[in-house]
């Protein structure tokens, strides 16, 4: 049976000021900045279309 992995991101911005919440589990950090990777390159393939939703969200619950 293979174990679940997760890696999670969370950016929270009040009063002009932005703080950052990472976690990860059963992911070593090569496998965390790959996939960091892949999200910036989303991103940027995004901005070169023009598209205007570029985040995509779920409204799952947090898991922490």
């Amino acid at each position: 049976m293979t174990e679940e992995k997760m890696f999670t991101v969370k950016f929270i911005v009040k009063d002009g000021k932005m703080a950052t919440k990472v976690s990860s589990k059963n992911m070593s950090p090569q496998e965390s900045i790959g996939l960091l990777e892949i999200a910036k390159q989303q991103i940027l393939d995004g901005l070169k279309v023009n598209k205007k939703e570029l985040f995509r969200g779920s409204q799952e619950e947090d898991v922490e």
